[in-house]
């Protein structure tokens, strides 16, 4: 099980949103009619009075001013309220509340908070009642690129403690199952996910990682999260739950990823090197190595197994396990970093389980400022461009 942590000095100003806010896809079309109503009251009721000035021979070009004006005013004034009801992905409360969890560094994923600030991700808002263990869950946002899907959801309870539950679907009894028409498969994990517990509120903020979604975009899906994992000083247990998540995947979660093909060499330790490629997406930067110590091994029985590469030893060395925040870096310590546009992108420690192909090591970082300005450095004095 890797390391939770818990934070007793969470900020969280807004306790509870105001339902009413939280306007559900029928209100936002009632009122979107309604708007449309009153536009077209609007101008009847101008051209009754356009007809009635007639008569007391009014200038025509004063009329016809007066009308379009008040029609024009109209109609921008509804636009905007419309467009920022119906249109906008989510509203400015449900994002302050996103910044205030998953953008903050409570988070260990620095390419959920990078994505969160510049936009990305489908707005799910979506609530459900656990009764057996009075667990109030809500779905908050859904975001992903073609290697991965980030599901950001909050869990809280008033009778159950949920210090020790998880959604642990990397090595726990927590799954999550897709239903789409006929299909029905369970996810597969990608990293170990980001999660945050608040002692003050007993409320759980969780980054699920799991396989991209992509491929339905536009499709009607369903989310089965089946069980909890409870670990505590007995042990591991589960608790027994189904939540349920449906929706329609809208192109707003997906991020495009481009591939930067490279055959950059270099040594480190005595090892060589070479990169194959740069991956950049809104979630991430991988960077894809083979090296002479990368390579899986083979034991006299014939079975392969892999060994922790120097290069990767020189990656994770900088991580830093802090009780607030996870898995950060120790700027203390020198390891392995990107740099773009003069600024550093760290690490994502929590996506260090994320493997590649055969003889593949990968290292995932924060996504770039710009992919076209690209440095890994390696230590103190390796310092390779990633660009052809």
């Amino acid at each position: 099980m890797k390391k939770q942590y818990e934070n007793t000095e969470f900020d969280n100003p807004l306790k509870k949103l105001n339902s009413d806010l939280l306007w559900n896809k029928t209100k936002k079309q009632g009122l979107k009619s309604r708007i449309l109503i009153d536009i077209e009251n609007l101008k009847s009721n101008e051209r009754n009075n356009y007809s009635i000035i007639s008569a007391e021979n009014v200038s025509t070009l004063n009329k016809r001013g007066t009308f379009y004006k008040r029609i024009s005013f109209a109609i921008i004034v509804c636009l905007i309220i419309v467009s920022t009801l119906i249109f906008t992905p989510a509203l400015a409360v449900i994002q302050e509340v996103y910044d205030k969890i998953f953008s903050s560094e409570h988070i260990d994923d620095n390419g959920v908070r990078t994505a969160l600030n510049q936009g990305y991700g489908q707005a799910l808002d979506q609530t459900f009642y656990d009764k057996e263990y009075d667990i109030t869950v809500h779905f908050e946002m859904v975001m992903m690129d073609d290697k991965e899907t980030k599901l950001l959801l909050t869990y809280q309870s008033e009778k159950t403690n949920l210090k020790n539950y998880h959604l642990d679907i990397f090595e726990g009894d927590t799954s999550i199952n897709l239903i789409a028409g006929n299909e029905r498969k369970k996810l597969k994990n990608v990293g170990w996910g980001s999660r945050y517990y608040d002692s003050k509120e007993n409320k759980v903020a969780e980054a699920e990682s799991f396989e991209s979604l992509k491929e339905y975009e536009g499709q009607d899906i369903r989310l089965e999260i089946e069980n909890l994992t409870i670990y505590d000083d007995t042990g591991t247990s589960t608790a027994h739950t189904i939540w349920p998540l449906s929706f329609k995947l809208d192109k707003s979660a997906i991020s495009k990823r481009k591939t930067v093909d490279l055959e950059s060499n270099f040594s480190f330790e005595g090892e060589t090197y070479k990169i194959k490629k740069v991956e950049f997406s809104a979630l991430e930067t991988r960077i894809v190595v083979t090296g002479s110590d990368t390579k899986l091994q083979t034991d006299e029985s014939g079975m392969q197994y892999r060994i922790m590469s120097k290069l990767e030893h020189k990656f994770l060395n900088a991580r830093k396990i802090d009780k607030k925040y996870g898995y950060i870096v120790d700027d203390k310590k020198s390891g392995v970093f990107l740099r773009s546009a003069g600024e550093k992108a760290d690490p994502i420690f929590s996506k260090g389980e994320v493997e590649g192909e055969k003889d593949e090591y990968i290292m995932i970082f924060a996504p770039v400022k710009d992919p076209q300005d690209c440095i890994l450095e390696v230590g103190d004095d390796i310092k390779i461009p990633l660009t052809k």
